[in-house]
């Protein structure tokens, strides 16, 4: 049974999604977890979605090794604890590889590719609480069923892997150079030669969304999700709002404002770059006065005039990072990095207080003042000021050793 997430929205404006088979039914227990579970949990889109991805795995698994978990269920019989070892093994797969090619049942020992531990471990707690859902309905109700059905539960969990935060990738450690981020932003201007666009509106509006994101920080969901009347062109500033399940906006994958809402001082000279594009090249294209988003798809077709979607815009990433090799590891939360990265060097130059470009960052960018980002993005530069200091101490060190010793 072939299986996939489909999405779809409805006239209020809300997003949906489930899980249908291949005849495009739905399936029962998924959709009333999300319902019951997820949603009411007022859980994200995106984290909806990857709960879905987690449990079509399950059920990849349990085609693959001839389980069908609701009968199982229904006869009071539990997972045992070798099917859920192999649960934890198949969960390192990829989705691509769950169907074993031309029949064939390939051990999973010969797939060299794997998911990230991070990824198999999120995998692992929505199935876990999954199975115990549809177990605590389906299995009939006797003395122990409760506790039994807590303990399968706890067994899953408890086969998820280890991740060791201080093994992994520190987010502080990525950004990028100023001179390679001036270098690619006189590549996009408009107009320039070397620019791998041709149509100039779409040139005016790819270069304002590289600069926007490098001057603010701001996430692609916010980027995407800004409207001309969030911009107040009497103060030179703009808002950043949260707008989720908006009717007015077509997308079905609609980008969202994952942090708080602010507003954001911006430079006049960015602000006059912004009306630029707004009134000599976005208001040309037909359908783009339909709505209220700033950044459109310009290409004939039938998406022509609607806000630019979050494909468009991973596409207009890609085709940067294939300008130049210099380029290639480029990708729009980099951009985040970079300008926390700069934000740190700034504050320290202007002596401002730890505990005050703490409160500063979260504000700019939507975190809460208790959230534990805004140390987080700063570790890099205080990383860099520790290194500074060790080696001015070691040089003072030996200065001190050798004139002693002369």
């Amino acid at each position: 049974m072939q299986l996939s997430v489909r999405r779809f929205q409805a006239e209020s404006g809300e997003r949906f999604m489930i899980l249908v088979d291949d005849a495009g039914m739905p399936l029962y227990y998924p959709a009333l977890f999300v319902t019951a579970v997820l949603r009411g949990g007022n859980l994200a889109t995106n984290t909806i979605s990857h709960a879905l991805t987690a449990i079509k795995l399950l059920y990849a698994w349990g085609d693959y090794y001839c389980i069908d978990l609701e009968a199982r269920f229904k006869r009071s019989e539990l997972l045992f604890e070798h099917e859920i070892h192999s649960l934890r093994d198949f969960s390192q797969k990829r989705l691509a590889d769950t169907k074993p090619k031309e029949g064939k049942v390939v051990p999973i020992k010969r797939r060299q590719q794997r998911v990230s531990t991070e990824s198999q471990f999120n995998r692992m707690s929505v199935i876990a609480d999954y199975v115990g859902f549809i177990a605590g309905r389906l299995h009939p109700i006797t003395a122990t069923s409760a506790k039994d059905i807590s303990a399968m539960v706890a067994v899953i969990k408890a086969n998820r892997p280890r991740i060791n935060k201080l093994a992994e990738k520190d987010r502080s450690e990525i950004h990028l150079d100023d001179e390679l981020l001036d270098a690619l932003e006189e590549v996009i201007r408009p107009g320039s030669e070397t620019n791998p666009v041709e149509d100039i509106g779409v040139q005016y509006r790819n270069a304002l969304m590289f600069t926007i994101l490098r001057l603010t920080g701001m996430r692609r969901g916010e980027l995407l999700n800004l409207k001309i009347d969030d911009f107040d062109f009497k103060t030179d500033t703009v808002r950043v709002v949260r707008r989720p399940d908006s009717a007015e906006d077509p997308r079905l994958y609609q980008p969202l404002a994952k942090t708080r809402g602010r507003t954001i001082p911006l430079i006049p000279e960015l602000m006059a770059r912004i009306r630029d594009y707004i009134l000599l090249h976005r208001k040309k294209i037909p359908g783009a006065r339909k709505h209220g988003f700033l950044f459109i798809t310009h290409k004939t077709g039938p998406s022509q005039g609607w806000p630019l979607s979050n494909s468009g815009f991973g596409k207009f990433i890609s085709g940067l990072t294939k300008i130049s090799s210099d380029f290639e590891g480029l990708h729009a939360h980099a951009l985040r990095h970079h300008w926390n990265y700069v934000f740190s060097r700034l504050v320290s130059e202007k002596g401002i207080t730890p505990e005050r470009a703490e409160k500063l960052r979260s504000y700019l960018m939507g975190w809460a003042e208790t959230s534990s980002s805004a140390g987080t993005y700063n570790k890099l530069h205080i990383r860099e000021e520790a290194g500074k200091a060790v080696i001015g101490l070691q040089n003072k060190r030996l200065r001190k050793s050798s004139d002693e010793h002369q």
